[in-house]
C-alpha cells in the first residue's frame, strides 16, 4: 500500500512539473518578432548621439510591446 502511494505521488509530481510552463526557444532570424509578456525586466540599449549605449539600470518593459531584429541590409 505504501509503494502505491509513493508511486501515485511521484507520478502526480512529474505530471504537474511537465504541464506547468511553456518552453520557448529563440531562433535568431531577422523575420522573427516577439511580443513582450507580463513582468519583463532588463537592461536595454538606448541610442545616444548615434551610438547604442546599454542602460545602467533595469527597466520594466510594458506587456504587449513588440521586439525584433532589424534587417542588416
Amino acid at each position: 500500500m505504501k509503494a502505491i502511494k509513493i508511486l501515485l505521488l511521484t507520478s502526480t509530481a512529474i505530471f504537474f512539473m511537465g504541464c506547468g510552463s511553456t518552453k520557448v526557444v529563440f531562433v535568431d532570424t531577422h523575420a522573427q518578432m516577439v511580443r513582450i509578456g507580463p513582468d519583463v525586466k532588463g537592461k536595454v540599449y538606448v541610442l545616444k548621439n548615434g551610438e547604442w549605449v546599454l542602460s545602467k539600470n533595469k527597466m520594466h518593459l510594458p506587456e504587449g510591446w513588440y521586439a525584433g531584429a532589424l534587417p542588416t541590409d
